[in-house]
């Protein structure tokens, strides 16, 4: 049994039956005269139709694959995209972390800078203070040892006594301690000598004498140097020791 097939014609999608058959033909040799027709036996027709809905199906199934590629490549180069994008942001991103370093380098050092500048301005304040309080200090001894030399001043002195106790408590407790530089060799650094005696020839030169103002210490530092009398070998002992 045999079928006649007519260019053109096919069951569900024509153009791609059409192309099939089409390459059938060909492929098998069948001659084409003036007619459209041709004659096919029925398992080569049953065999074709099979054919030909496979190849429809691969069709459908070859526009779906393309249609996934495209979509993955699309996706594919928006991933690129979103790469260069989020390269671009950890880029921005190390540069403001870089900047925010830099600034709180700065305000680090600053803050330290501000806090000597503190420190420095609060000692400045503290020894002025101190000082004009050790020269009332002076005073008031100074009165009370006058009073010491009076007769029927009791009360004077004890008042005296307890305002002179007074500063010297508060002056302890800031940190203020009296040299006793009597005795002591004399030092540049701590001492300011006001007088030179001559003729101590049993002493060292330069042994402090007498203190004619009080030094005082603030902690480890001086707060004010003590103003001393100092001695001195005589002229001529040092010509003969020369």
């Amino acid at each position: 049994m045999t079928y006649s097939i007519k260019k053109g014609m096919g069951d569900a999608k024509p153009m791609a039956f059409e192309d099939y058959i089409n390459r059938f033909i060909n492929d098998r040799g069948f001659s084409r005269g003036k007619s459209d027709q041709i004659s096919i036996s029925q398992g080569d027709y049953k065999d074709l139709k099979t054919k030909a809905e496979k190849y429809e199906a691969l069709v459908e199934e070859h526009k779906k694959v393309k249609t996934q590629n495209d979509q993955l490549l699309k996706q594919l180069d928006d991933m690129k995209d979103d790469g260069r994008k989020f390269k671009e942001l950890m880029e921005e991103k190390e540069k403001y972390l870089n900047s925010l370093l830099r600034i709180r380098a700065d305000f680090e050092n600053y803050k330290k800078r501000s806090e000597r500048e503190n420190n420095r301005f609060k000692s400045y304040v503290m020894d002025t203070m101190l000082k004009k309080l050790i020269d009332h200090y002076d005073d008031l001894v100074r009165a009370l040892n006058l009073l010491k030399m009076l007769e029927d001043v009791d009360g004077i002195k004890k008042g005296f006594e307890i305002i002179v106790k007074n500063f010297d408590k508060i002056l302890t407790e800031e940190g203020v301690r009296p040299m006793n530089s009597e005795g002591e060799k004399f030092d540049p650094y701590k001492h300011e000598a006001v007088i030179v005696e001559e003729g101590y020839e049993d002493l060292p030169e330069n042994t402090i004498l007498e203190e004619i103002t009080k030094g005082y210490y603030l902690k480890d530092k001086i707060l004010r140097p003590a103003r001393v009398k100092i001695s001195k070998k005589s002229k001529l002992k040092n010509l003969n020791e020369n």
